[in-house]
């Protein structure tokens, strides 16, 4: 087994680079403007040091050049000759836990984990300089590394009562158990940097399989010659599209809202929406642009809000969806508008959110290999009984012949629930029988996915004298996007829930869910 992520791009030129690496010297036969990240992951084995963005804007594979921080990703490992590299492999203390690596522990710093290497090396920079240092200088020395689930503060608190730790267990006295703080049972792999994440193992021999994606919001396109495509790309094995789809080419959370392809047939419905997959040798795909693929395009007049998605005049992205609605979500009790008409006072409030990006440091990543007539998906996931349904259906097999064997998650927050990587790397190793891996970029991640719901609310709620609540009506419209996904459930739940925790006797809320580009 080897260890990658982002699967770098080696060039014919190859220079000798010494360094050293946690206390070890080590020789490397690269690229000069290999990227430092790349090179420990891919060359020396040191997962540890994680890849995000590649752009030095979230601070994952952030390392210790002689003693400094830095942006890994950003690094051409030709400014590495003779220098002294960290990384979280070489904290720990004759293989027992420093007493920073104690304190993530402690204080419950280290959640989902993929941002947790990162932060103990800005933190151990800092405790170099200061032993103790104050919170206003520990959240300056960790402002270069984005964490999405714990909020900081515990990391915060992790460093500033660092030098206060010792190696004691924490075992809590007889009758002091219930409140008291336990270490996660991966807490350790976490702070070590051990933990696997999807982009984390690969098998040898592995092929890597590109996506192509719909650069326009809503188009028709007929893909042109993949044979002659793939006889003009050395190393190109495969190019797969709806028409190599064994079982049914549709997926989606909720099966009886089931909707979304695994590749669009003939027409897009949304700007990064999947419509072949190119498969090969590393080299070959590393080398691969999008405008060499054969394929024509025809736009088409397109919605990105609901009030176009809605308008009779818009072509409607699914032919049993009137007006392109999904679904409406309703529930009343009393009369609402007699009550807010006796109301003495009353409030109309409007509006409106935007999409929200889920924001997972970790990217979509994992591989597929097959083993007689079953397949094994390793990668991140939040819901792999799911995508195993989901596989057995769009590969024509039995549930029993797909194992999912979900990686540690590096955050999800819910877009992970759904359907990415998995069907690609699935469809190839299935037809070519060897081991297919994939790593979404940033930008692929942010335009593939699912979002949080756009929307666009307008609230009247009234009160009596006494100030307790007469009359309160909700009307909200939801942006679904192309494909249902958890669409129906956001429609459904928000009436719901609208009313908060308030006893309200006379209450109506109603939803709508709108398919759009």
């Amino acid at each position: 087994t080897r260890y990658c992520t982002c699967f770098p791009n080696r060039e014919s030129l190859v220079v000798q680079i010494s360094f050293s690496v946690n206390g070890n010297n080590v020789q490397v036969d690269v690229n000069p403007v290999d990227r430092l990240s790349d090179v420990l992951r891919s060359d020396l084995n040191l997962h540890a040091t994680k890849v995000g963005c590649n752009a030095g804007d979230c601070g994952a594979c952030t390392v210790l050049i002689d003693g400094n921080t830095a942006c890994a990703c950003l690094t051409p490992i030709a400014q590495l000759a003779g220098t002294s590299v960290t990384t979280a492999e070489g904290l720990s203390d004759n293989g027992s836990l420093s007493q920073l690596q104690e304190s993530f522990l402690r204080h419950g710093a280290a959640q989902c984990g993929i941002c947790t290497p990162a932060m103990l090396l800005s933190a151990k920079a800092l405790l170099d300089e200061y032993s103790k240092p104050t919170r206003a200088q520990v959240e300056d020395a960790l402002g270069g590394v984005l964490c999405r689930c714990t909020g900081y503060k515990k990391i915060i608190d992790a460093v500033v009562h660092a030098h206060e730790v010792t190696h004691d267990k924490q075992i809590p006295a007889a009758g002091q158990g219930v409140g008291a703080a336990i270490s996660h049972l991966d807490g350790v792999a976490k702070v070590t940097g051990e933990l696997k994440y999807g982009s984390d193992v690969l098998p040898e021999d592995i092929l890597l399989v590109h996506v192509i994606r719909s650069p326009h919001h809503f188009a028709d396109f007929k893909i042109g010659d993949k044979k002659t495509f793939i006889e003009n790309h050395e190393g190109v094995l495969a190019v797969y599209d709806a028409s190599d789809v064994d079982g049914v080419n549709c997926h989606g959370v909720i099966p009886p809202f089931a909707d979304q392809p695994v590749f669009a047939q003939n027409t897009a419905l949304y700007r990064g929406e999947a419509i072949a997959a190119i498969v090969g040798e590393p080299e070959a795909i590393r080398s691969l642009k999008d405008d060499e693929f054969p394929v024509e395009w025809r736009l088409r007049e397109h919605a990105l809000t609901p009030a176009e998605g809605i308008d009779a005049s818009m072509d409607r992205l699914h032919q049993n969806r009137e007006n392109n609605i999904l679904v409406r979500g309703y529930v009343e009790q009393g009369n609402s508008d007699s009550a807010l008409a006796d109301a003495t006072h009353k409030v109309t409030v409007s509006t409106s959110t935007p999409f929200i990006e889920h924001g997972y440091i970790e990217p979509e990543a994992g591989y597929c290999v097959r083993k007689g007539d079953r397949l094994e998906i390793f990668g991140c996931t939040q819901a792999a009984q799911m995508d195993r349904d989901s596989l057995a259906d769009i590969l024509g097999l039995e549930k029993t012949a797909i194992r999912i064997m979900p990686s540690a998650c590096g955050g999800g927050f819910g877009a992970k629930l759904d359907i990415s990587f998995q069907p690609y790397v699935a469809i190839a190793a299935w037809h070519l029988k060897r081991p297919v891996a994939i790593c979404y970029s940033r930008g692929e991640s942010m335009r593939s996915t699912t979002k949080r719901h756009p929307s666009e609310i307008t609230l009247t709620v009234g009160c009596d004298k006494q100030g307790l609540l007469s009359g309160f009506n909700f009307e909200g419209t939801f942006n679904t996007g192309a494909y249902a996904s958890w669409g129906p459930t956001v429609a459904n739940r928000v009436p719901v829930h609208a009313s908060g925790p308030y006893h309200t006797p006379d209450y109506r809320a109603r939803s709508t869910a709108v398919h759009t580009n």
